[in-house]
Formats: C-alpha cells, structure tokens, sequence
C-alpha cells in the first residue's frame, strides 16, 4: 500500500514523500504518542534525538536490567585486576537492521566515531579515560583506560553516546555532523518520520526476540490533554513517558476498567536549583527554601503519586546513603532569616517549562509562599528548548531541574557538575567552596577504592546539601496508561527513557 506525505525539508518548502509500507497495517498494529519527532536519530548526539528512539534503534555493548548489568551487543567481558582493561566477547551472529555484520570492528569505528567529539561528550567521566579501543579479531573489543573507573559499565549502559550504528550509515567515518541513515542493532527499526504527524517503527528482523507487534506509530500530540483525548477515543492505544501524562488524568484513568495503569520504579529526583552567583547571599537562599511547602507540593500538585525527595539522591543508590539534614517549611524563620540580609524586594526569577503544568504549578505554589515573607518572586516561562540553554548559560535565580535516575545516579550525574552543560554548573559558581566541592569530584571519579569514595560522596553530599542551592522535591515515576481490550501486559525498562514495547503482549 502507498502512502502520501507531506514533509517540511527547509524553510517554507514542501515535498511529498512516497513510501512503501512494509508491513501491512494488521490488528498487530499498536499506536501510541509523543511530544515532539525523534530527531535526525544519531546515537552519538544530543538533544533534537529523542533517548527512547535511540534505546529502541541502537544497542549498546551492555545493558543495565533489574539493577544489574547485562549482555548487550557483548554476550560477556573480562574486566583485568588493574581495572584498566575491559575486554568484550562479541556474538559472531550478530547483524545490523539492513542485514550487515555487527562485528568488533564496526565497534571499533563507532568508539573511534565518538571520540573524535570526545569534547562533547565531555560531561561523561568515562569519556577521557579512555586510552584505546579497538578490535582485537572479529568477535573481541578491548578498552584501555587510562586509570580504573568504578562507572564504566554504567555510562557504557547509557541511552547515548556509546550505543553502536552500522558503520556504512556514518558520514566518512564520523557521526559528529550527522549521518545517513539511522541503522542499528536494536529491536526496532524506523520505517517513517513525518515532521509534526509520526514516527513509524517496524520490528528488526535480525533481532534476536520477535515482537508481537508488527507496527508501532508514534503520534506527535504536543499537548497533553489532546493525548489523553486521543487515548479515549481510540486514536492510540497506549501513552507512557514520564510528561506524557498528568498526574489529574493519572488518577481519573484509575478509575476506568478500560485502561491498565503503570509506574515505574522511582527513577531521577526533581528539584529546584538557586543560582549562587545570582543570589550569593546564602541566608536569602535560607529564606527562600523556608517559604517552600514540600509537603503540600507533593500532595496537592505530585497528588502522592511521585516518592517525597529530601537528598539529592535516593539513599538506596549506590554511595548515597547519607544521613542529611532535613529541609523544613517554616514562614516565620524565614522572616527572621531574612532580616538579616539585604535583600530589599528585588525580583527574583524563577524560570520553568511553559508547556509543563506540573513546573506552572509548582512555581506559582512557590510565588504565593514567598509573597508572605516579602520575597518576591517572578515566574518567567521558557520553551523547551530555550529553558535548558538558560540552564546552560546560569540565565536564572531558580530554576527546575532533575538528576537522570537508574543508571546515570549518581556517578554521571556528578560528572556533569564540572561543565557547563546543565544547571548544577551555574548554581554552584557563586559558592566559596566550589572548588572543595569540584576537588572531591574529580577525587571520587579517578577513585577505584570503594571505602574512599563513599568517605568522598558523605563530604559531597554533605557539602551540597548545606551550600542551600538544591531543593529536592520527589523521585519522579514513569507513568503510563494503555487499553486493555488491546494490550495484555507492557513493562518499562529499568531506565527513564526505555520502553520496551517489543515485550508487549497483545490480545
């Protein structure tokens, strides 16, 4: 069957795109929706490409599952007593999408692909210890590191950089300004993007599991209420993502025998960041976090749904369990804190996400709080984009942010801290210790010894907690919804971004 599409190629000029489906649209068929097209789909760059395409398309050499790691594109490795030395055995039966041999050499030239934009990837600790890698034969790939690195399995594991394309798809040799095609190893192939309309996947028949779905179109619903509009009416079958879906429709979805409800385990924490150099006074930053009812936020915005946060990290993760001092609501002390600063009425920006209601919210939770104790606080909404480059750029004096959840926590999270890529970087400029506490990050990443890092993350965790520029506000949940006429059982993966919609089961 043909089909016609329009798609937007540059400024102001159409095309119509003619393709062939492959498969045809069976029952098999399951509909779900995004906010946004996934992107040109490089596994090596960032943000247009959507993380759940690039897990659904790209294999990476392990994966994490069940909060352990296991065989990706390498069925095992051999990690030497210096910690130096990883060493991968490849399956000699693998294949890329298109029927190409997935061997150590096209790994090879994938990791030669990402180092050559190793400064973009700089964020990773992994990124600048690696020494070599290359393919020892066919089915052996070798990583030399140039001092032990206890997350290297972690970042290996991780939505992108290191997940693995054909090597035929790359633009000579490179992936750093684009690529071809996006070829790769995972249960999922794409058929089909059109700007603003879907995102069409096919399973790959290389794969070594075979899905139950013959088709997954991915509709681009921007707004949230349309999404759940279009669930209603049949228009998709299944939403999941962790903005996908509001905690309002959530609870009401509850209630309709129609749909299966799912949540994944608690993943990154969601919380607001005060710019140091911004408000450097850290009795205004005191007062601030005084007028902020957590307990209220979490039940009448989170509406119980997300774990209440009180660190930076959840304790149960590896390190991080760190008695700390608890963050409290208090409007009076905040009044008392604040007599002893300067602080004369001056606005005090916080920026959010204009399309998140959750962050609106929040925000206006915080305004009308802080009004009482005569901080005034100034909502200015961003677009998606513009808001994590004013992250970037420390263009705030509040701001929402997030740490990254299972397997990023903490170790790739703390990395990030040293470059201007996110919030944290800009919060912790104006801080007296900053250089304490970027001292004991580097420490902690160049340390193998288990006793010594946990010692190092109580002093970092301890340091971040009293520098009063984090607010921890839950640990956020993926949520999702599907029809259960259609859909028997979906699970999410253990990541954020990782839905395994080729383990669906179907009626």
């Amino acid at each position: 069957m043909k089909h016609l599409a329009l798609r937007n190629i540059t400024k102001g000029i159409f095309i119509i795109i003619v393709s062939i489906n492959l498969t045809p649209l069976y029952s098999k068929e399951i509909v779900g929706a995004w906010d946004t097209n996934i992107g040109h789909l490089n596994p090596h760059l960032y943000s247009p490409n959507q993380m759940y395409a690039q897990i659904m398309v790209y294999e990476p050499l392990v994966k994490y599952e069940d909060g352990k790691f296991v065989g990706g594109i390498a069925r095992e490795w051999r990690i030497s007593n210096d910690g130096k030395t990883y060493t991968f055995k490849i399956d000699n039966n693998l294949h890329f999408s298109n029927g190409n041999r997935l061997d150590s050499y096209a790994v090879e030239a994938n990791f030669k692909a990402i180092l050559e934009n190793a400064t973009r990837h700089s964020w990773l600790g992994l990124t600048d210890k690696i020494q070599s890698a290359k393919a020892i034969d066919e089915n052996t790939f070798e990583l030399k590191l140039s001092s032990p690195y206890i997350a290297t399995l972690n970042e290996l594991s991780l939505p992108r950089p290191f997940r693995i394309i054909d090597p035929s798809s790359m633009i000579d040799g490179s992936t750093k300004d684009g690529i071809k095609s996006p070829v790769g190893s995972g249960p999922w192939v794409l058929k089909e993007s059109i700007l603003g309309i879907k995102d069409v996947f096919v399973p790959n028949p290389y794969y070594h599991k075979k899905s139950e779905i013959s088709q997954l179109t991915m509709k681009i619903i921007p707004d949230p209420n349309s999404r759940i509009l279009a669930l209603k009416s049949g228009g998709i079958d299944i939403l999941v993502g962790k903005d996908m879906i509001s905690r309002e429709s959530f609870k009401i979805l509850q209630k309709d025998t129609r749909y299966t409800l799912t949540q994944s385990i608690p993943q990154g924490t969601f919380n607001l960041v005060i710019n140091s150099k911004t408000i450097s006074d850290p009795n205004i930053r005191k007062a601030i976090i005084l007028t902020i009812n957590k307990d209220e936020i979490w039940d009448k915005i989170l509406l119980q749904i997300d774990k209440k946060a009180e660190n930076l990290f959840q304790r149960n993760l590896d390190f991080c369990d760190v008695e700390l001092s608890k963050q409290e609501f208090n409007l009076q002390k905040s009044k008392e804190v604040l007599k002893n600063t300067s602080y004369k009425n001056k606005a005090i920006r916080l920026v959010y996400i204009a399309n998140n209601p959750i962050q609106k919210s929040i925000a206006q939770s915080i305004q009308n709080e802080a009004l009482k104790v005569g901080i005034n606080i100034q909502l200015d909404s961003s677009e998606p984009i513009a808001f994590y480059q004013r992250q970037k750029n420390g263009d705030f004096d509040l701001i929402f942010n997030e740490t990254w959840g299972n397997p990023f926590d903490p170790h790739s999270f703390i990395s990030s801290m040293l470059i201007p890529s996110h919030a944290d970087y800009a919060a912790q400029d104006g801080l007296e210790n900053k250089d304490i506490i970027r001292g004991l990050i580097k420490s902690i990443l160049n340390a193998d010894n288990k006793d010594k890092i946990q010692k190092e993350y109580k002093s970092l965790l301890t340091l971040l907690n009293n520098s009063n520029i984090y607010i921890p506000l839950s640990y956020g949940v993926v949520l999702g919804v599907f029809n259960n006429k259609k859909i028997k059982s979906y699970k999410s993966g253990d990541m954020e971004y990782e839905f395994r919609f080729e383990d669906i089961k179907i009626r």
